[in-house]
């Protein structure tokens, strides 16, 4: 017999129910209030698909949870441990975890602590591996072992960058960051004081966050990604301006299908540094009023309590980023929460004046030569710092740069002052070729 629908006005269960017993199962209910009720025979075949869907379901998830078990005991059989007896058995489970725990924090207990930090523990990626053994949507679970395959492969331990351990190159490299930026001494005073420190107490570099403001194009920015490199740690970039939500720190939510690990996880778990610098420019210009707080993952990562077990949304798996170098920059930190800017060193910095300009104007000009990468272009000579001294870093960077493409335009590989703005330049601007 065909299905057939009645309506629940008109007709009563009951009426229906004695009507078509011999062909009718119990009836259920549409969204529309009419009452449908299904032959017998139809309703057995859709509860045997359901059950066959549920069946494979769960195959489906013991097959997961066998994957994330192989990935994290691979490892172990790889680095030579004794191999598990089968998965099937709480014992081997237990062993299998135990090879792992011993493979991927192999030389954690013994490391030299200024050397070597811990970021990841073993623990957290065998919860997460049980966690995607359970999961339903089989894309989300791949996307989580793929990354467990690369957490795995990269262990717990990452080097904690430090210059003191060359101390005649730290000492060179101090001493071209105060000639290139002499306006931001303090702050590279301050740093040069956290290496001798770290040196002293034996522990692992630590340089505390530092918030760096005043008017544009002082040269904040080029400050820290020099300190970076004079300190050899990496550096990652992070606008405040266009965060929308607190994903690009620290991992996207598990129910986008879009989700990817926060930068500070991926510089520490797949990068080489402990203490990378994170640069998080235009602090002052995050978006106010959106659905969420773009400032809310800073206040975990910035306070040395919270900073070692902070947690990416991801994966949903901790991890710890206490040596991370966090250097922020503004224009005006009264558009900073007061409860984030007392986590920082904040440091005015002016623009540079009279000596300190002419320093900064030859650093600059000299530096942005070298950046074009101009085979046989001519070194500036030093009067050119006297006529731009007066702009900003920023402006004199601009502006040099330009320079150089109006002197190759010219089929010239040296710099005259026909080549730049003659608004721009200062005093002295009667001879045409520089000397």
């Amino acid at each position: 017999m065909s299905s057939q629908r009645f309506s629940a006005k008109s007709t009563s269960r009951t009426e229906l129910s004695s009507e078509f017993r011999p062909y009718l199962s119990e009836a259920s209910y549409g969204e529309d209030g009419v009452e449908l009720l299904l032959p017998a025979q139809l309703q057995r075949q859709l509860m045997d698909e359901r059950r066959q869907k549920a069946i494979e379901r769960e195959q489906a998830r013991s097959e997961r949870s066998a994957a994330a078990m192989a990935v994290v005991s691979r490892p172990a059989a790889a680095a030579g441990a004794p191999q598990s007896t089968p998965q099937g058995t709480s014992q081997g489970t237990l062993e299998s975890e135990s090879a792992f725990t011993q493979a991927f924090e192999r030389g954690v207990a013994r490391r030299d602590r200024r050397r070597h930090h811990p970021v990841l523990a073993a623990r957290e990626v065998l919860r997460v591996a049980a966690r995607v053994g359970t999961m339903r949507e089989k894309d989300y679970a791949k996307r989580d072992l793929e990354l467990i395959e690369k957490i795995k492969a990269r262990g717990a331990l990452r080097a904690v960058v430090n210059p003191a351990f060359s101390p005649k190159s730290w000492a060179q490299a101090l001493a071209r960051l105060s000639s290139m930026h002499p306006h931001f001494q303090v702050v590279t005073d301050l740093v040069a004081a956290a290496v001798a420190r770290s040196v002293h107490s034996k522990a692992p570099l630590s340089v505390p966050p530092l918030h760096l403001w005043g008017e544009p194009g002082v040269g904040k920015t080029q400050y820290a990604n020099d300190l970076a490199a004079a300190l050899g740690t990496p550096v990652r970039r992070h606008s405040m301006e266009n965060a929308q939500t607190t994903a690009l720190l620290l991992g996207t939510e598990r129910h986008w299908s879009t989700a990817s690990p926060g930068l500070v996880f991926d510089q520490l778990v797949f990068g080489d540094a402990a203490n990378p610098v994170v640069l998080i420019d235009e602090l002052d210009k995050a978006p106010r009023g959106a659905q969420y707080d773009p400032f809310a993952p800073l206040h975990s990562l910035l306070e040395p309590a919270t900073a070692t077990r902070v947690r990416d949304a991801s994966l949903d798996i901790e991890f710890d980023a206490s040596l991370v170098i966090y250097i922020a920059t503004s224009n005006n930190p009264g558009h900073v929460p007061a409860p984030l800017r007392s986590r920082f060193r904040e440091f005015e910095i002016l623009p540079p004046r009279g000596e300190q300009a002419l320093q900064v104007a030859r650093a600059v000009v000299a530096a942005t030569v070298l950046r074009q990468a101009v085979p046989g272009f001519a070194l500036p000579p030093a009067g050119l710092a006297h006529q731009l001294a007066h702009l900003t870093p920023r402006e004199i960077g601009q502006a040099v740069q330009d320079a150089v493409g109006h002197a190759l335009e010219a089929s010239r590989f040296q710099l005259s002052l026909a080549d730049f703005p003659a608004d721009l330049l200062g005093v002295e601007t009667a001879r045409s070729v520089l000397h």
